[in-house]
């Protein structure tokens, strides 16, 4: 059997003040994510143990690398032994990276729509894009049978988690889009069937 426990990263800097968050620019924990990543970890050390074989994945951005390694400090899981992977990266958003949400909308309009998800920027990536880079990944790392963990990021993830699931095209987007789902939250996916290992829905900034 194969699971799936797929969560984003802890809130970051960027996320408490409402910046869109670049791929390649360390974008550092808050005390909040800090907490938000160590209960992912006490989480997964309940639902996995020590002993088990489990396969890490990580997305290759300081965020998510700083999230797995206060998840690794509750389950005993060596940091330097999981997979990483720019696949797994969230939805690049070009030219308007580091600016605030604010400041781009008042120079293009909303970038945030309906259901916490992101306008995509006109030199940054598509839906489509995401969900092919995600299919790419689970027809490689992500194949193997047993247990995964990945820490990657809000956006991404849910695309991920779309995919696994079977749910439906976003008529807009082009991708397949799961529910968003809270900082701190941990979805578990067996056999196509989604429930919730900690955490709920959305109720935060998407990315």
């Amino acid at each position: 059997m194969t699971r799936y426990f797929i969560m984003r990263h802890g809130e970051t800097v960027y996320n408490r003040h409402q910046r869109l968050q670049s791929n390649t620019i360390h974008t550092p924990l808050t005390r909040l994510g800090c907490d938000q990543a160590t209960r992912m970890g006490a989480a997964l050390h309940a639902a996995l143990g020590t002993g088990a074989p489990v396969h890490v994945h990580v997305s290759d951005t300081g965020r998510a690398l700083q999230t797995l390694a206060l998840i690794a400090e509750e389950t005993g899981w060596d940091w330097f032994a999981a997979a990483r992977s720019a696949d797994l990266r969230e939805i690049a958003m070009g030219s308007w990276c580091e600016r605030s949400y604010a400041d781009v909308e008042a120079d293009v309009g909303p970038i945030r729509l309906p259901g916490y998800l992101l306008r995509p920027a006109p030199d940054g990536e598509d839906y489509r894009a995401v969900a092919a880079r995600l299919a790419r990944w689970l027809a490689g790392p992500g194949a193997a049978p047993g247990d995964h963990v990945v820490v990657m990021h809000g956006l991404s993830s849910r695309v991920l988690r779309g995919i696994l699931t079977g749910a439906p095209v976003h008529p807009a987007l082009g991708a397949p889009i799961a529910p968003s789902l809270v900082q701190g939250a941990i979805a578990l996916i067996v056999a196509g069937v989604e429930s919730l290992l900690l955490g709920s829905a959305q109720g935060e900034s998407p990315a």
